[in-house]
């Protein structure tokens, strides 16, 4: 299953609504103030959250991870908060060695 945009957007929302406000205390940040902290427009941030923004540049991305002060990683976690990056790489490394393994004996047998 591919990681959508919507999901992409979710993550960066979830991101924003975990950091406080420094115009509204004791709320969420809001999304006007992170676009304005990531000198991006308002309307791009609101796009990218509701997963229509189409095409988010690296660039993009990394002004919205530096703002929110997090790792460009966070915004691709389909579990954020079940698993860390490094736990995700693991994971992803893990079914890489068993993938070669599997394929090593069924040529291995494929040859007997």
């Amino acid at each position: 299953m591919a990681f959508t945009l919507k999901e992409l957007g979710m993550n960066i929302r979830r991101l924003r609504m975990s950091r406080p406000s420094q115009i509204k205390i004791g709320r969420p940040m809001l999304q006007y103030e992170l676009a304005e902290r990531a000198g991006i427009p308002a309307s791009c941030l609101s796009n990218l959250e509701k997963g229509k923004y189409r095409n988010p540049t690296w660039q993009l991305l990394t002004k919205l991870a530096r703002a929110l002060d997090c790792d460009l990683a966070d915004f691709f976690l389909l579990d954020r908060e079940k698993k860390s990056p490094s736990m995700l790489a693991f994971e992803e490394m893990i079914d890489l060695l068993v993938k070669e393994k599997v394929e090593k004996i069924l040529r291995e047998r494929i040859k007997e």
